[in-house]
C-alpha cells in the first residue's frame, strides 16, 4: 500500500490527497501558486521548454507536476525525505535525488541548471544563507534562482491574535523574517534581484480571508491587486541572478 503522507517530513504537513486530485493533477490552488512563478521564468528566459530546472525541497512534487503540465521536461528535484521523494515519483517524471541544502555537495554536477527554485523551504533552515551559497555552484552563468518564504508583516503577526488569526504551528519555521532580511542576504551573497513581489493567497486570518474571497467572486476582480490589500499576502517571492 502506498503511503499518502510522509510522517518523517515534519516540515510539510500536507497529505498526498490534499495536493493532488483523484486523477493525479495538482489542485487549482497549486496552479494558482506556481503558474505566476513559471510566467516569470518565461519572461526572463523565453518561452522555450528546454531549460534545466531544479526544485529544492519538493514537498510532494506539485511544482514539478505543474511544470510538466506546462510542457517542461528537463526537471530535477532534491529533498532530504525519502518518502516525500517516493510520493513525488508517483506524480512526475522528474529526476529525483535525496539531499540536504546544507550538504557540502548536492547530488548533481556543477553549472548544471538554468533555474533553481526553492518554495517555502528556507525559513526551515538554521542558516538560510547556505542556500544562496550552494546555488551559485550549480547554476549556469546566466541562471536564475526563484524563492518564496513567509512574509513577516504586521498581518503575519496578527496570526497570534485570539479569535482572528490562524496561528503558525509549524515548529520548524525558525527563520521567518521581514522582506528586508532576505533582500540583504541575497545581495550580500552576490545576487542581483531581478524581481520581487508579495504573492499567493491570504490564508492566515479567519474572517478577513473568506470575506475578501466572497467580494472578489461577486465583483469579478482580484481584490489582492489593490495596493493596501497586497500587504496582507502571505508570501514574499524573489527572482535572483548571480551578479558575476
Amino acid at each position: 500500500m502506498s503511503l499518502k503522507k510522509d510522517l518523517d517530513n515534519i516540515t510539510y504537513s500536507a497529505s498526498e490527497d490534499s495536493v493532488y486530485d483523484a486523477d493525479g493533477h495538482p489542485f487549482r490552488f497549486q496552479r494558482q501558486k506556481y503558474i505566476p512563478k513559471i510566467r516569470r521564468i518565461q519572461t526572463l528566459l523565453g518561452a522555450a521548454r528546454g531549460w534545466h530546472i531544479l526544485d529544492v525541497g519538493v514537498g510532494y512534487g506539485a511544482f514539478l507536476k505543474v511544470l510538466e503540465e506546462e510542457g517542461y521536461r528537463n526537471l530535477y528535484g532534491m529533498d532530504p525525505f525519502p518518502v516525500s521523494l517516493e510520493i513525488t515519483s508517483r506524480h512526475t517524471n522528474a529526476v529525483l535525488r535525496q539531499g540536504r541544502i546544507e550538504d557540502e555537495n548536492w547530488p548533481f554536477i556543477t553549472d548544471m541548471f538554468d533555474v533553481i527554485t526553492c518554495f517555502d523551504v528556507i525559513e526551515h533552515l538554521k542558516e538560510p544563507r547556505v542556500f544562496f551559497k550552494r546555488c551559485r555552484w550549480y547554476l549556469k552563468r546566466e541562471g536564475l534562482v526563484i524563492i518564496s518564504t513567509p512574509n513577516r508583516s504586521v498581518f503575519y503577526e496578527m496570526r497570534n491574535w485570539p479569535f482572528i488569526g490562524i496561528p503558525d504551528n509549524q515548529i520548524t519555521h525558525i527563520n521567518v523574517h521581514k522582506t528586508a532580511y532576505w533582500i540583504e542576504i541575497a545581495t550580500q551573497e552576490g545576487y542581483t534581484i531581478l524581481d520581487q513581489w508579495l504573492g499567493e493567497h491570504i490564508s492566515h486570518l479567519k474572517y478577513i480571508s473568506p470575506i475578501l474571497n466572497k467580494l472578489s467572486e461577486k465583483l469579478h476582480i482580484d481584490l489582492r491587486r489593490i495596493p493596501g490589500l497586497r500587504q496582507m499576502e502571505q508570501s514574499f517571492c524573489m527572482v535572483l541572478r548571480p551578479s558575476c
